[in-house]
């Protein structure tokens, strides 16, 4: 074999290994980019858009990158076995395969997919046009993978139910992406409460009825207005006889809208009692609440009250602390006791 074609065999398996190294460097790059980082390289840089153009049609991109790969390997082998045997006989062929065995491990696999496993969304960024060029050429090749795929599937079954990504996947994915300092830590909160939130029942957040601040019906309206005034409490519940008699719940409004009007006599002021149970989910207790419109329900084991609850409670699962919450009460809870007879 002449110089002329060793040089140009060599210069060719050069270009065909380093083309290898590409295919299989976008393969893990397109496979490992972040999809919220792309997102928002996608504002400023036109090559993340099409990433991200190019990631919808995911398994035509992941068939063409391997198709390419597998082509210029294979192509390469062959020019190392032609060049191998013409310089060094018959032991060409097994000094040919290791060899290329050697150079597609080191520089067509382990070294490209580790550097693009670092810096998976500049890879994918820097490797989009030439995918998408590729992915043209490859069109019919890919159309006929997508039919043996539906081929494969009909035989052993895959691919007919969608699945769907589990609570669990999604808090993972949360937490992934707050590590990289994507998601500021307020909103991890929020997102991590939210998956919370659908398993939550009232009995875990209510306020027990040992904690709860209440009046009798003919309470003295000084002791009313004192409840009033050194508590947060925008609404009380209004007993006809003890904690088990709750009869009504008194706005704090109404009550001070009462005395401007020189009347002493609460019971026309009560709002109607909202019941709801320990083991109610507090999501679907929000929605019956605002569709209600009531802000406070009292907890009922069967006829026994066992505890309070508020939508600002309920809010406060997602949100974190609010201001008007009923169990900003103070260090104990009291009542206002009936007025002694002959007053």
């Amino acid at each position: 074999m002449d110089a002329y074609k060793v040089s140009a065999i060599s210069i060719a398996l050069a270009v065909l290994i380093l083309l290898s190294g590409f295919f299989s460097a976008a393969e893990t790059a397109f496979t490992g980019f972040s999809a919220v980082k792309m997102k928002t390289y996608a504002r400023t840089r036109r090559r993340a858009a099409l990433v991200l153009k190019l990631n919808k049609n995911y398994g035509d991109v992941l068939t063409t990158l391997l198709i390419c790969n597998n082509i210029v390997n294979i192509t390469a082998t062959s020019l190392a076995t032609v060049l191998f045997s013409g310089l060094f006989g018959g032991g060409g062929a097994t000094l040919s395969t290791v060899v290329m065995t050697v150079l597609v491990l080191v520089f067509g696999e382990v070294s490209p997919k580790t550097v693009a496993k670092e810096f998976p969304e500049e890879f994918a960024m820097l490797a989009a046009p030439a995918t998408r060029l590729c992915m043209c050429a490859c069109s019919p090749l890919c159309k006929l993978f997508a039919l043996w795929k539906r081929a494969l599937g009909k035989i052993f079954g895959f691919g007919k139910k969608n699945k769907k990504m589990t609570e669990e996947e999604f808090g993972v994915i949360v937490a992934d992406v707050a590590a990289e300092g994507v998601l500021p830590g307020e909103e991890e909160t929020i997102i991590t409460n939210a998956l919370r939130y659908g398993r939550t029942p009232v009995s875990a957040i209510m306020v027990p009825a040992e904690n709860i601040t209440y009046i009798d019906k003919n309470a003295d309206v000084g002791e009313i207005i004192e409840i009033f005034g050194e508590s947060n409490y925008s609404r009380v519940p209004v007993s006809c006889g003890g904690l088990q008699g709750i009869c009504g719940i008194l706005y704090r409004a109404d009550f001070y809208e009462m005395l401007i009007g020189g009347r002493s006599n609460i019971l026309p002021c009560l709002k109607p009692v909202f019941y709801c149970k320990p083991t109610d989910n507090i999501g679907r207790l929000l929605k019956t609440m605002q569709g209600a419109r009531r802000h406070l329900a009292i907890v009922a084991d069967g006829s026994r009250v066992v505890g309070l609850i508020t939508a600002e409670d309920i809010v406060a699962q997602l949100v974190g602390e609010m201001q008007d919450r009923y169990d900003a009460v103070p260090e104990k809870p009291r009542f206002c006791s009936p007025r002694p007879q002959g007053e």
